[in-house]
């Protein structure tokens, strides 16, 4: 059991690709993206995850790209300041094993530690798998088909590996009754190095300034009794207007300044009896924790990919 397939190139695809390289596995990885994925909000890589990134010979990279949030600031819905909490001070002894960096400089940095080991296919993605006394073989949206001993699924939330082995999404897809939606603003206010949030009663929103850049990143969640599935970008600016409504909040006018604001994501965890079934597993952000709303699902993406490859090392 040699030729590994991953589908999903973010986080945790390619760490599982370093690992299963390293102990002499045949990797190819396949990304439906046309290149590695850039953007996305700021993660934490911190405790076993720094370890494992220690071990992969990332840390002069990862402290070389990590961001340095220096405050982080709360509002009232009058919008004066409740809070404000020094980052570096929070932290403490812990800051020096605590490293901050934009999800998407994190795919390239693992893109660049394997790229030259392991093969990538972009621009493609699974469409069919079919288990054989020979292995599995897969059909792809536009690539010829293979056969390989291992399919690893590490493409998300939504992932299409997951439903082509086990089954329809709705048989593990349990709503934890809260929405969220990310995107990028212009920076009007000259935020710098610092997060700036601001809730109410089932809804909140959050500003992170990367850096000195010309944008933040921006967040907001509510809840609601059902997923917001089928929801326009116009329904989240309504949806949004009317939670913030009586606040004196820069979130509403951000949000109409986005140059394109999304459909909202929901909140769920991905709840199933087993991650692997024949030769076919699953891997990756998603099956290790819910949604960004419950934990830090691209640390999970590091420490999943890097103990999924222990257990086929075993085999």
């Amino acid at each position: 059991m040699r030729r590994v397939l991953i589908s999903g190139a973010s986080i945790a695809g390619p760490t599982l690709a370093y690992w299963l390289d390293r102990y002499g596995f045949e990797v190819t990885v396949v990304e439906k993206a046309p290149t590695v994925r850039q953007g996305g909000y700021p993660i934490d890589i911190r405790g076993s995850a720094m370890e494992v990134c220690e071990r992969m010979g990332l840390l002069p990279a990862l402290r070389e790209a990590h961001i340095g949030t220096r405050r982080m600031t709360a509002l009232t819905e009058g919008g004066r300041v409740a809070a404000r909490v020094d980052m570096a001070a929070l932290l403490g002894a812990a800051a020096d094993r605590d490293v901050e960096l934009p999800r998407g400089e994190l795919s390239d940095i693992l893109y660049a530690l394997t790229k030259d080991r392991v093969e990538y296919v972009f621009d493609d993605s699974i469409s069919a798998l079919e288990q054989t006394a020979g292995g599995v073989d897969v059909t792809f949206t536009h690539g010829a088909p293979r056969t390989v001993d291992v399919v690893v699924g590490a493409d998300g939330l939504h992932s299409v590996t997951r439903r082509l082995a086990f089954g329809p999404e709705r048989d593990y897809h349990h709503y934890l009754g809260l929405c969220f939606a990310g995107f990028t603003v212009p920076n009007t206010d000259g935020l710098s190095h610092e997060i700036v949030i601001q809730n109410g009663p089932g809804f909140g929103a959050a500003l992170y300034a990367v850096r000195d850049q010309p944008w933040v990143q921006a967040m907001v969640f509510f809840a609601t009794p059902q997923p917001a599935r089928g929801w326009t970008a116009d329904d989240l600016r309504a949806q949004v207007a009317e939670r913030f409504a009586g606040f004196d909040s820069p979130i509403p006018g951000l949000l109409e300044t986005a140059d394109r604001a999304p459909g909202p994501a929901c909140g769920c965890a991905i709840r199933a009896s087993g991650w692997h079934r024949c030769s076919p597993g699953s891997s990756g952000t998603r099956p290790r924790c819910g949604s960004p709303t419950i934990r830090d699902p691209q640390r999970d993406g590091v420490l999943g990919g890097q103990q999924l490859q222990l257990r086929h090392r075993r085999r």
